[in-house]
């Protein structure tokens, strides 16, 4: 584990680009994340891939079946898709990140089922769950120790208080303890769920935030700054001293002024 004092110094480069609006982070966004899938497919055998939840993906996710569904069903199969993080609920939930995929991406792409690895939020013991999703995590990526098992490209979102998967104000990598999923215990105001460990977000290859609206310009602003304690920044700064590349894809609503200064920012 990175020591504390190493992360402050390691202040996160990170590239933001910015859509002119919402339709065009939907059109070109979904283009440039599945040319991208096409460039690693031609280097790898197979590719991997995180996905967040909520509801921000769900336009970028249907954007994508709808390209991804004209793909020849061998390139299809080397793809694995697995989740940051779930909530502890069954999977035919409105609350469930699998049930969101499923019906936005898996089934109108006509995905394979045996390509995708959910997290199993029914399962009434969470951290029983947490140890199993490890397990299916390095044996399926395959990882040889002492090496963690890495993605190849996580998308992830940022919440109103500047949370990513379902890692929360008041934590940090240091909790992580080398674990690669962890239980996220109930509060009176959210729901137990199981998530990726910072380690793990920060292993995978390339980060891309998925952020649109307004309502997100003050906490991007926040979390752009190199200063602070919040989850996305802790990731942004593990995966700097790993020396491996985070990007933000916004709409031009959701991008805050001045972060030419922490950032390098294209305007598409």
């Amino acid at each position: 584990m990175t020591r504390l004092t190493e992360l402050e110094d390691a202040a996160p480069t990170v590239l933001v680009r910015v859509f002119h609006s919402l339709s065009s982070w939907v059109d070109r966004g979904s283009n440039g994340f599945l040319d991208r899938i096409k460039d690693l497919l031609e280097k790898k055998r197979v590719v991997s891939v995180g996905l967040s939840g909520g509801h921000t993906p769900i336009p970028f996710f249907r954007a994508v079946s709808q390209k991804i569904v004209r793909w020849p069903e061998e390139r299809k199969s080397r793809i694995h898709w697995f989740f940051s993080d779930e909530r502890c609920v069954p999977p035919d939930s409105d609350q469930s990140n699998y049930r969101m995929a499923l019906e936005t991406l898996f089934v109108p792409g006509r995905i394979s089922e045996k390509t995708v690895f959910r997290i199993e939020g029914e399962n009434p013991h969470q951290e029983r769950e947490a140890l199993r999703y490890e397990k299916v995590l390095s044996e399926v990526l395959g990882t040889p120790l002492p090496h963690p098992p890495a993605l190849d490209v996580a998308l992830l979102g940022v919440g109103p208080d500047g949370h990513t998967a379902s890692l929360f104000p008041g934590t940090s990598p240091e909790e992580d303890r080398h674990r690669l999923v962890l239980a996220v215990p109930a509060t009176s105001g959210r729901t137990a769920r199981i998530t990726m460990s910072y380690r793990t977000l920060a292993e995978a290859g390339t980060r891309i935030f998925l952020v649109t609206g307004a309502e997100k310009s003050d906490i991007l602003a926040k979390v752009l700054n190199p200063e602070g304690t919040l989850p996305t920044q802790w990731v942004l700064r593990e995966a700097e001293v790993r020396s491996h590349p985070s990007e933000f894809w916004l709409d031009r609503e959701a991008c805050p002024q001045g972060i030419g200064q922490w950032a390098d920012v294209r305007m598409e």
